[in-house]
């Protein structure tokens, strides 16, 4: 397994790059600030830096997030309903995208396709779905017609999969569901077998018990790509200090998220409330166990901010008191974060926050290149 100290000594750039930003923020203007601030850019856009869960098709500029300094993404299949037939079609999307002579897009099967994709100068891409309905009905009691479905998807390239989303599936409840059930007996094959396969298990969307169930069950870490700390926002979309705390001691990562609706009851919100996400969760979990995925598009969310409220309010309406939409919303993302730029800004605010160079390079990146190469290879 490779070690954590490699990692940060195989950082790119990384260190000085955050040490040159902090610099840039203690300091008052002056001649030669935009020089220096150019420089930090620059070393940053030669670190490793991963959004632990994004929604996209192929259809956007991969040359602005290469740009933007991004080198990889976990890119959730953007179909509704997630079953079979659409995940087949968004994935042979996908690899028809990078089967391209020109294409800047670059598929990460294992841990070296990330520094492929950093040393070809092309944007990353973690093949994932958010929901293991994709699997089809459930067939476990008399063939193992959902385990081949598994490895078909495993052969397209996928290697991240949330073993539930909003709703319960074949695989066992989510966070909505009232009975937190747990994982059903196809869910703990299914687990077994992305262990043998070397997909990543995402929990982020998975109930209290089902979330543990499947920490304690895989022989591999865990992933919870996208979420918050419920210590801090008290809504069941997010997850407990326990859940967190276990996940890290397995060898997982946490992915702090940028839907503010569910950091914070407050009327408004600043990337301060990430901040505060991330700092709880390394508090718990220790800062080798947290990283970002920002649940949105690769570049940004580009639906203007009222209409985008509107929807949020409107799902939350036909839900409400229900987990996930506990109270209607105020807002829905920080408006810091949406940009491709995000990671670097955020970087910027946790070392203006007291974290280390070395600590910021993990959370930005390191520790989801450290967990991907010891679940997928």
């Amino acid at each position: 397994m490779t070690t954590r100290r490699n990692f940060i000594r195989n950082g790119l750039g990384a260190l000085a790059t955050l040490t040159a930003l902090s610099r840039s923020a203690a300091s008052s203007p002056r001649i030669g600030e935009q020089e220096e601030t150019a420089s930090a850019q620059e070393l940053y856009q030669r670190a490793i830096v991963i959004d632990t869960l994004v929604n996209d098709s192929p259809r956007f500029d991969a040359r602005r997030a290469i740009e933007a300094g991004m080198t990889a993404a976990v890119v959730d299949l953007t179909i509704f309903p997630r079953n079979f037939p659409n995940a087949i079609q968004a994935l042979e999307q996908w690899n028809a995208a990078f089967a391209k002579a020109d294409s800047l897009f670059i598929k990460v099967v294992n841990g070296a396709g990330l520094r492929a994709a950093k040393e070809q100068k092309k944007f990353g891409v973690i093949l994932a779905c958010q929901d293991a309905q994709i699997l089809d009905a459930s067939t476990a009691s008399v063939n193992d017609y959902n385990l081949q479905n598994l490895k078909r998807f495993y052969d397209l390239g996928l290697r991240a999969l949330q073993l539930t989303h909003n709703e319960r599936n074949g695989l066992g409840d989510s966070f909505r569901e009232k009975t937190n059930a747990g994982l059903s007996r196809l869910g703990e094959k299914v687990v077994a077998a992305m262990n043998s396969h070397g997909m990543l298990i995402d929990l982020s969307h998975c109930g209290d018990t089902t979330t543990m169930e499947a920490i304690r069950l895989s022989k591999k870490p865990c992933a919870i790509t996208h979420a918050g700390c419920r210590t801090l926002c008290r809504t069941l979309r997010n997850k407990t200090d326990e859940q967190i705390r276990a996940l890290a001691d397995r060898g997982g990562v946490f992915g702090v998220f940028n839907m503010s609706l569910w950091l914070t009851e407050r009327a408004t919100t600043s990337v301060n409330d990430v901040l505060d996400h991330i700092d709880h969760a390394v508090k718990v979990g220790g800062v080798d166990h947290v990283s970002f995925g920002s649940d949105g598009p690769v570049l940004e969310n580009t639906t203007p901010e009222d209409q985008y409220l509107k929807g949020m309010r409107g799902y939350a309406e036909r839900n409400l008191g229900l987990p996930g939409a506990e109270w209607t919303p105020s807002h829905v993302i920080v408006r810091e974060l949406n940009t491709p730029q995000r990671l670097y800004r955020l970087a910027e605010a946790l070392t203006k926050r007291g974290y280390k160079a070395a600590e910021v390079e993990k959370i930005i990146g390191g520790n989801f290149l450290r967990l991907f190469h010891d679940v997928c290879g």
